[in-house]
């Protein structure tokens, strides 16, 4: 999974691809303040974390925007409503997103760095901290996506109820 960033449709100024490579990394800021802590103020950790938070919440809204354009498909459209099909979508996304950028493995993972690392001077905590914070992505992403549609197909087959065989429906309202 490549995260990109939740205004690129919606703001001409991100049109080339390292405008969206630099944009992706914002869920990652809470990962990299966190790899700072121990060298600066807790008020820049905090701030870095408000950062990520703010790129969250933009990216649940752009991808509940983007649900209410394309509309609902016929499997939705007789289980939910427009407001619960929506709702729907933002949790799904949101969690992901919660999970996968700030308070899943990666936070751990940069947390136990910092942490548990006691021989090392405070500077080379932090950059290894930040030598771990590109490969997160590719270490927890696409297993917490999987995790996540697994729990909300789980959630929403209870809902709908659908019967065996309506996979190819699934597939295509997502």
């Amino acid at each position: 999974l490549r995260r990109i960033c939740a205004y690129r449709g919606a703001r001409p100024v991100l049109r080339t691809e390292a405008d969206l490579r630099a944009c992706a990394r914002a869920p990652q800021t809470s990962d990299i303040g966190e790899a700072f802590r121990p060298v600066v103020h807790p008020y820049v950790v905090t701030a870095a974390y408000g950062v990520s938070w703010a790129y969250l919440a933009g990216d649940v809204g752009f991808e509940t925007w983007k649900a209410r354009r394309r509309g609902p498909s016929p499997l939705e459209a007789c289980a939910f409503t427009e407001h619960q099909r929506l709702a729907l979508v933002a949790v799904k996304r949101g969690s992901f997103q919660a999970i996968a950028s700030m308070c899943g493995p990666p936070a751990f993972t940069i947390h136990t760095i910092n942490t548990f690392n006691p021989r090392v001077a405070r500077g080379g905590r932090t950059l290894t901290g930040l030598a771990a914070v590109p490969i997160l992505p590719f270490l927890f992403d696409t297993p917490v996506e999987k995790a996540t549609d697994a729990a909300f197909e789980l959630a929403r087959a209870q809902v709908v109820r659908a019967p065996r065989g309506t996979e190819s429906l699934k597939k295509k309202e997502l």
